[in-house]
């Protein structure tokens, strides 16, 4: 075999090669694509700046948030008012009535026996009488 027939059978042995493994990573490719372009397509939001406060890094971070869609879905899905009984019956125990202070701090994932008193007094006091004596600070009530 000379040297001439021998670099022509390489070379077509090393284009079939390659053209296999190109076939695989365009078949790959193609079905990213696919999969991507099957997923839900939203309009780009249109970026709306607003004046939120004088601090313009403070305010430039409110737009960011604002304008973005990931706050939208915190927890697994979109709160509205479908799902407000599931939100609102976490502060309640199946009986209807109120958690208890130990429910309640448990909820919460911490054991209710390592929380210090001043901690749970906070968490479970009642704050009307302070919210009613703002309130009237403010000349609301």
């Amino acid at each position: 075999m000379k040297s001439s027939e021998l670099k022509v059978l390489i070379r077509e042995i090393v284009r079939e090669e390659v053209k296999m493994e190109l076939r695989k990573y365009l078949k790959e490719y193609k079905t990213k694509k696919v999969k991507e372009s099957i997923g839900v397509r939203r309009k780009p939001k249109k970026i709306v700046k607003k004046h939120y406060t004088k601090d313009t890094m403070l305010n430039n971070i409110l737009n960011e948030t604002a304008n973005s869609d990931d706050w939208e879905t915190l927890g697994g899905g979109t709160f509205n008012t479908s799902n407000m009984n599931d939100i609102i019956s976490k502060n309640y125990n199946m009986d209807g009535g109120q958690l208890s202070d130990a429910q309640m701090i448990s909820s919460m994932g911490v054991d209710p026996n390592s929380v210090p008193d001043h901690v749970t007094n906070a968490i479970t006091k009642d704050y009307s009488g302070l919210m009613k004596t703002m309130n009237k600070k403010k000349g609301k009530l």
